[in-house]
């Protein structure tokens, strides 16, 4: 957030969205590389050094078929998009993919190890580093490169630190790049369904991304970019921790699909206590948030990232359905709730496009949660037997007592409409969030209160 801070006050929206759809492209190439074997090696009850340099081997094979397919189809989409110097940055965005593997693998042995901790340490050390970088490259004036750096270089970084945080451990793993087929045929009938769900959830914001590009401009593009970059360090803080230490308990009830719902659905309720009154709270704020951190220039982005904001409250929550289904090893869910939600999305782009909307592109992403709501909640009410009804409830009552902070928020802060964005400003609005929500889930949820009170008191549970 703080690099962003500087960089969008440096470059402008046509080259935020430029790097927007070379990252579109980058994430789906990556999600191919990495991250099915991640899952796949976690939630293996047994693991041989095999199956870890087949892994190696079969990311680096992909690697190098990124790049190639960058070198191709960079010039096309370079022409076809109208976004000059795309095919350049495409290509140093693929070579900067070779990380993807190595990280992938020495994420899957920290989470079979449990040591969470470690895993936070190197993300957010690697986070903090290419921040630096990327703010010095804006400044030195390299524009574009510097949002790739501030993205990609994560990926390089976080297999370094793990290998030097082992070191330090005195517990160095040395694992050779090597193929065996039949490892490779035990990993894969997981691999190739969690890569293909992983495949359609990377699609989606480069599908967004075209779809944007195509009908509003690079310019627009750019808007929603900067929108999105004040949901997700939120949402990928929450997402990134929540689903490993969810996974690790809901491995364990592989062999209970009923019992492993019902558990889904407590961390479901655990986790809208904390993720609801977060993004709406960051929705009220918006208007005063937005132009005090990036400047001028941004104003079509405060509702974009309004109703991202709301969207996300919505749906992130249930995501965690999703971490119960890979623990089971069934990821076919996750890819034929990927599918219908991605249709949704783009039916609900050019139905807003039709009617004249300007906010299509954050009403398209909302149809996107929307239908991801309503895919895992069928596949839990199949394998819970129905038991997904307390946990709903309970999100209904939270999400009463954050409509009631915003209502809060809006006849103390707002009555005469938008205050001057200011730090002072900022905190009151914060502080009366604060003060307002307690009080609320007190009064619609007594039970979720006590629990959250609960779980503080007794983090070691």
């Amino acid at each position: 957030m703080a690099s962003t801070v500087v960089v969008a006050r440096i470059l402008s929206p046509a080259e935020f969205g430029v790097a927007t759809l070379v990252l579109a492209v980058a994430t789906i190439m990556g999600a191919f590389i990495g991250l099915p074997f991640e899952e796949s090696l976690s939630q293996r009850r047994q693991v041989r050094s095999a199956h870890l340099e087949t892994a190696l081997f079969v990311s680096m094979v992909l690697t190098g078929a990124a790049v190639l397919l960058s070198l191709l189809l960079g010039p096309l989409i370079e022409h076809w998009a109208a976004a000059p110097g795309f095919a350049l940055y495409l290509v140093v965005s693929a070579l900067l993919l070779a990380g993807q593997g190595p990280g992938a693998v020495a994420r899957a042995v920290a989470r079979r190890s449990r040591r969470f901790v470690e895993i936070s340490f190197c993300q957010a050390a690697g986070t903090v580093i290419a921040s630096l970088v990327a703010v010095l490259a804006a400044l030195a004036g390299w524009g574009v490169w510097s949002l790739l750096l501030q993205r990609l270089l994560p990926n390089v970084l976080y297999p370094l630190l793990a290998a030097g945080f082992l070191w330090h451990r005195g517990q160095a793993m040395r694992t050779l790049v090597r193929w065996h087929p039949q490892r490779f045929r035990e990993l894969f009938r997981f691999s190739w369904l969690s890569l293909a769900d992983v495949g359609v959830g990377s699609a989606v914001p480069a599908v967004l991304a075209f779809m944007v590009n195509a009908v509003f401009g690079s310019a627009t593009l750019g808007q929603l970019n900067i929108a999105l970059r004040i949901v997700d360090p939120l949402r990928m803080a929450l997402m990134g921790v929540g689903h490993n230490l969810a996974f690790s308990v809901l491995v364990r009830l592989q062999l209970d699909p009923p019992r492993l719902v019902r558990t889904a659905g407590e961390i479901v309720a655990g986790v809208a206590m904390v993720a609801v009154p977060a993004f709406v709270g960051l929705a009220m704020v918006a208007p005063v948030l937005l132009p005090l951190l990036v400047g001028p220039g941004w104003d079509q982005a405060v509702p974009l990232s309004q109703i991202l904001c709301l969207a996300v409250a919505l749906s992130l929550p249930f995501q965690f359905y999703d971490s119960a289904y890979s623990a089971l090893g069934r990821p076919e869910y996750g890819l034929i709730g990927g599918i219908f939600a991605l249709a949704c999305m783009v039916a609900g782009f050019a139905i807003t496009v039709g009617a004249g909307g300007r906010n299509a592109p954050a009403i398209a992403f909302l149809v996107y949660e929307l239908a991801t709501i309503a895919a895992v909640l069928f596949f839990a009410l199949r394998l819970g037997r129905g038991n997904v009804a307390p946990a709903s409830g309970r999100i209904g009552r939270v999400w009463l007592a954050a409509l009631a902070m915003g209502a809060a928020i809006a006849a103390l802060c707002f009555r005469n409409g938008v205050p001057e964005p200011s730090v002072p400003t900022l905190a009151v609005i914060i502080l009366a969030g604060a003060a307002a929500y307690p009080i609320a889930l007190l009064v619609t949820c007594r039970p979720c209160a006590q629990d959250f009170i609960s779980l503080l008191r007794n983090r070691k549970s």
